[in-house]
């Protein structure tokens, strides 16, 4: 059987009934000792770590059984339906299981990860949470198993924000990019438009700031080709006078599609961004059947949608990109509109 338990996973697990049913047995003792105290702190801190092994260890048996059913997709369906009945995943979750960073991904890494973090001296770090060990896991392979033992020994209890700070402080650039210098819009034809809409820029193109022929004299920006998409962040409050007042100076209709980036997690949507595609003869975007990994970067986002464009503009940029013809902040006009 594949799926033997391994020493470790075998061994049963240590139980204190009387910390487990209610602590009666401590409370009849009138008088207690310190080291009554360190041991039933000692029996707590067994139980919080083996939760974390027992994850861990759960993801290397899950590991195994993708890879040994990989080359059936019936076992593997019936896999990974047994896994939704049994509540480790959601439907949804086994429907997104490409999703870069979707459920089955982080457990996926944490499983191929198994032998590092099992180690007493990782272990004893790790909180029950495989969000949290699925970041510590992007953090060993960056900074190495020392360095990152050495972060982590820092906190009493880690939380996923802790760890992304952390990654983004140690994480060394692979190399310092060239500069990239400004690229002329004028007289070329774009086949693919990048914009992230902000509350700063929404100003400029309200009704009640400048008519939309002083935004066309004004705008700078190539013409669409023939064959052109557009691929937008916008904030969801802002959706209407981008529609109505940005999109057909790019010489767009309207949205064909619209997006969330990720879930909402509650009913109200208010300060969500939205991402706008749309699309101009005879382009077609490509299909987009689960939430995004990037969903934050409009470039990769725009080239997943239409990839293989030659010709790509991003317009109120934050930076310069390579490949891109990117305009920052003024230079996205050719005067500023006046309020009229």
């Amino acid at each position: 059987m594949i799926f033997a338990n391994n020493d470790a996973a075998g061994q049963p697990q240590r139980t204190d009934d009387a910390l487990v049913q209610g602590g009666t047995a401590m409370e009849s003792h009138s008088y207690v000792t310190e080291s009554d105290a360190v041991d039933a702190a000692d029996r707590v801190a067994d139980h919080w770590v083996n939760a974390a092994k027992s994850l861990v260890q759960a993801c290397a048996l899950l590991v195994r059984g993708l890879n040994f059913f990989a080359k059936d997709p019936e076992k593997l369906d019936v896999f990974l339906a047994r896994l939704v009945a049994k509540r480790v995943f959601s439907e949804n979750d086994v429907l997104a299981r490409l999703k870069a960073n979707g459920k089955l991904a982080m457990l996926g890494k944490i499983g191929r990860n198994a032998e590092t973090l099992l180690q007493p001296s990782v272990l004893c770090l790790l909180p029950a949470h495989y969000s949290i060990i699925y970041q510590i896991c992007l953090l060993v392979e960056e900074v190495g198993c020392e360095r990152a033992k050495a972060e982590l020994a820092a906190y009493s209890d880690i939380a996923r924000e802790d760890v992304l700070k952390m990654r983004a402080a140690l994480k060394a650039p692979d190399t310092t990019p060239e500069p990239v210098a400004p690229v002329t819009v004028d007289g070329f034809a774009a086949q693919l438009f990048a914009v992230r809409f902000t509350t700063q820029s929404v100003r400029s193109f309200a009704s009640d700031y400048a008519s939309i022929d002083t935004l066309d004299q004004c705008l700078r920006r190539p013409q669409p080709a023939d064959n052109a998409g557009l691929v937008a962040i916008v904030p969801i409050l802002a959706l209407g006078t981008f529609e109505r007042e940005f999109m057909p100076l790019l010489g767009f209709d309207g949205p064909d599609h619209l997006f969330f980036g990720t879930a909402p997690n509650q009913p109200e949507i208010t300060d969500l961004d939205v991402i706008v595609v749309a699309k101009r003869g005879g382009f077609r975007p490509e299909l987009l059947t689960a939430f995004p990994s990037d969903a934050g970067s409009v470039l990769k986002l725009a080239e997943f949608f239409f990839p293989g464009c030659d010709v790509k503009c991003q317009l109120f940029a934050d930076a310069r990109a390579s490949g891109w013809s990117t305009l920052i902040g003024d230079e996205n006009w050719i005067e500023k509109p006046s309020v009229r």
